[in-house]
């Protein structure tokens, strides 16, 4: 739930190369106001709850707060779609992969009830948004992992199912998440794709299509900021970026997605000192939690030693990326930082022969 704690902007190209068609996860579904038609009252209640919860890292509640959706509608996707949604925001969260099975079983178990409805009803407008998101989801979590192959399968289905439907006229407004995620992301890496001609730049239309999801999406408000945040860090406007983070942070001050925009943001625009607090509360919040597999603690740390080489804080700097390689890293969690430590030893050597403005290297890191 959350794009949220993978590679942002530039840094993240190489690997949305083959799976810009998977991002169309709807993360973070959230929703304001009457349910909109084809959604009863208490289904949307439930879902607007546990969706606030889960931004709010309370996954019990937010988990509990699903159930009654499955409980009271047993045979519509929505249950098991937001079930999905709770434990990817926990492994999203927390970086672990410990609820993944749970988490495919639940999205399967979603794509398996909008297909039984959609037998019944074919322009079912919320049965095939939950199948193709359920879908969508599962391309992009294969994404996190490297799984490119699978993730464009499952990405692809699910970002064909809202094109389909925007062509019929649907007036769905989470579809344009999905189709406007897809839209900036293949004309952003269009240079890449150099066997598909013809790649129209549709990225300010995509843009305009998430601003637009921002305003008036049903299950897809803060899905769409989350990814606004990182186009807009792609596009090197770190202004843009810093306000929809600050904006989604206001709600939601715990949820570290968005904390992580915040300081890839403040270090874009070189404002270094603010970018190491926001890196360092980070830091603070994981530190203390136990379990850990020390994902986010790398992180942190180097983001903290990117902006500390910046200004000249060269021991500072050190020691955090000293504390990076003291780490016992399992082994899927350090292939998933390879190249942060990579990067670690570039700038270990970089702060020991007296650093240099590192503003932008690493910018899109986490």
């Amino acid at each position: 739930m959350g794009t949220i704690a993978e590679p942002r902007g530039r840094a993240a190209i190489p690997a949305l190369l083959l799976i810009f068609c998977a991002l169309l996860s709807p993360r973070a579904p959230l929703a304001q106001g009457a349910p909109p038609e084809g959604i009863p009252a208490d289904m949307h209640g439930w879902a607007v709850a546990s969706v606030d919860f889960v931004f709010k890292e309370d996954f019990k509640n937010a988990e509990e707060e699903a159930k009654k959706i499955l409980r009271a509608y047993p045979e519509h996707p929505a249950g098991y779609f937001f079930l999905a949604a709770v434990a990817d925001g926990w492994m999203l969260r927390y970086q672990s992969s410990r609820r993944e099975a749970e988490f495919y079983r639940y999205c399967e178990q979603a794509v398996e009830k909008a297909e039984k409805m959609l037998a019944k009803d074919p322009k079912d407008d919320w049965a095939r948004f939950f199948m193709g998101g359920a879908d969508g989801y599962k391309g992009t979590y294969e994404a996190r992992y490297e799984r490119y192959i699978t993730a464009f399968r499952f990405g692809w289905k699910g970002v064909s199912v809202f094109l389909k439907m925007a062509s019929e006229g649907s007036q769905n407004p989470d579809i344009q998440f999905g189709i406007g995620t897809y839209d900036y992301w293949r004309s952003a890496l269009m240079k890449l794709l150099w066997w598909m001609p013809g790649v129209d730049d549709k990225r300010a239309v995509g843009i305009e299509k998430l601003k637009g999801v921002m305003k008036n999406g049903v299950y897809s408000r803060t899905a769409a900021g989350m990814v606004l945040t990182d186009v807009y860090l792609n596009e090197n406007r770190h202004e843009d970026a810093l306000a929809v983070a600050n904006e989604m942070a206001k709600k939601y001050p715990r949820a570290i997605v968005f904390q992580w925009g915040r300081g890839a943001a403040l270090q874009g625009l070189k404002r270094h000192d603010e970018a190491i607090t926001a890196y360092r509360a980070i830091f603070a919040r994981c530190e203390k939690e136990q379990n850990s597999n020390f994902y986010n603690l790398v992180q942190s740390r180097m983001g903290m030693a990117r902006n500390m080489i910046a200004l000249g804080r060269n021991a500072e700097a050190l020691e955090q990326l000293a504390a990076v390689n003291e780490y016992a890293l399992s082994k899927d969690i350090r292939k998933r930082l390879d190249s942060v430590l990579s990067e670690a030893g570039s700038l270990k050597r970089r702060a020991e022969r007296g650093g240099g403005d590192a503003s932008q290297e690493g910018v899109a890191a986490n």
